[in-house]
């Protein structure tokens, strides 16, 4: 899926390997002060608590508890040519855009589910060779919980926890990534739940996963906290894979 960084990988998997208390603390997540409507630029996004066991249907009647916010995806990342290297990079600033997406967000103290709704006019749910490829959709969260560590993929001290999303893959992927090129697949996706639907030029998503993390590889989200987050959304039919993306800036998450 993306380019790996074999030094930042194995200097993550031996960290989480030999110095797990030093990790739990490093990637324990404080509450952030949660922005106003709109404030810096920011959404703001509210889980709503239903007591209830909830599904990952969408007419599921606990997603009326749910507050929509809509997230702007500000920034396009495009390839561009290198002449020096004959080769192909990302720009790190991107263009500007405005793509929005429709975020809904509901727990029951157990389990978080996370619903996104974007226009797409193709629904992009395979992949062959070049250039097809599917449509895709993720979630940032960093493992300090307060958003200050890189918007791309964050730092090698400042690592972020990644819920991928891709049309044709059986399952989300749970990422952990420590700056640019470096994102690895955890083992800890199996806890991870979808749905994916696609009609009348729109993608409904739905992901679920419990509050309380896996492991030191998934971020644990708590009642009555605010995180900073970020969303990425990858169109197959423009050819977007890899770093060739839309992007939103940090916005908030408050779990009542």
């Amino acid at each position: 899926m993306k380019r790996i960084s074999t030094r930042i990988g194995v200097w993550l998997a031996a960290l989480l390997v030999a110095f797990p208390w030093i990790v739990a603390a490093m990637f324990a997540a404080p509450a952030v002060q949660a922005a106003g409507p709109g404030g810096g630029g920011m959404t703001s996004i509210t889980a709503a608590y239903v007591p209830s066991s909830i599904s990952l249907s969408p007419s599921d009647p606990a997603w009326g508890a749910a507050t929509a916010a809509t997230v702007t995806l500000v920034r396009y990342i495009d390839y561009v040519s290198n002449a020096d290297t004959n080769d192909t990079m990302c720009m790190m600033l991107g263009s500007a855009i405005n793509r929005a997406v429709t975020v809904k967000v509901v727990h029951n103290g157990s389990d978080i589910f996370f619903r996104y709704e974007w226009s797409d006019s193709t629904a992009d749910a395979t992949v062959n060779d070049t250039p097809k490829f599917a449509d895709a959709f993720a979630m940032e969260i960093p493992y300090s919980g307060s958003g200050g560590t890189a918007l791309a993929m964050g730092t090698q001290s400042g690592p972020v926890n990644i819920v991928f999303w891709r049309a044709d893959l059986m399952q989300p992927q749970n990422i952990v990534a420590g700056g640019i090129g470096t994102p690895q697949p955890s083992p800890d996706a199996q806890n991870l739940l979808h749905y994916q639907g696609w009609g009348n030029g729109k993608w409904t998503v739905i992901v679920s996963r419990p509050l309380t993390g896996a492991s030191v590889n998934q971020v644990t989200l708590s009642r009555g906290t605010s995180y900073r987050v970020a969303f990425a959304n990858w169109n197959g039919s423009a050819l977007d894979r890899n770093g060739r993306k839309a992007i939103s800036g940090w916005n908030t998450l408050a779990i009542q």
